[in-house]
């Protein structure tokens, strides 16, 4: 199914497209400390969410994967992305998510993680998703909470570069 644009009360949730790449640029993946507790790394430059954002354009057709960037209704504003993809290793899907500072602590993540995870459950009948955060974030973790997950085990994820582990704590989210 073809990533279809969501919506909740304060936020538009809609596809990535190459276009967006300067503004999210500047508003969170150059952002040392928004990138801190994330499995990628920070990006150099504009050209580095650029190739991230190409990716995610060929993705938008996929069933493996339904991400979406978060633009806030009141401002016009890109601030955040998130989605789920098939993590082969749990056999489910994993819900992520990522906000600019500027939003941080103003329920909108929780917001965005919900609708998510309404859509993999409502539209997609999944049974159950994973999640998981850094330790050292626990923020993240009530999100997870206040959206339904409950906690799993601890755990570790390695970044995608393969040159950081975070250790973490994992969560699921089922669906009687």
């Amino acid at each position: 199914m073809k990533t279809p644009t969501l919506e909740t009360q304060r936020i538009i949730l809609r596809p990535p497209t190459v276009s967006d790449a300067e503004a999210i640029f500047k508003n969170w993946t150059s952002d040392d400390d928004v990138t801190r507790y994330v499995t990628w790394s920070t990006h150099q430059s504009v050209e580095d969410t650029r190739k991230w954002l190409m990716l995610e354009e060929i993705r938008v057709e996929s069933d493996k994967s339904y991400q979406w960037v978060f633009v806030h209704k009141e401002t016009g504003e890109i601030f955040g992305s998130g989605g789920f993809a098939m993590n082969e290793e749990r056999g489910m899907y994993e819900l992520g998510y990522v906000l600019m500072k500027k939003y941080w602590r103003q329920g909108l993540a929780t917001e965005a993680a919900k609708v998510m995870a309404d859509f993999a459950v409502g539209t997609l009948g999944t049974k159950a998703l994973f999640a998981r955060h850094a330790v050292e974030n626990p923020a993240s973790g009530r999100v997870m909470e206040k959206v339904g997950f409950v906690y799993h085990c601890d755990g570790t994820c390695k970044s995608l570069d393969g040159l950081r582990v975070l250790d973490s704590k994992e969560y699921i989210l089922t669906v009687p």
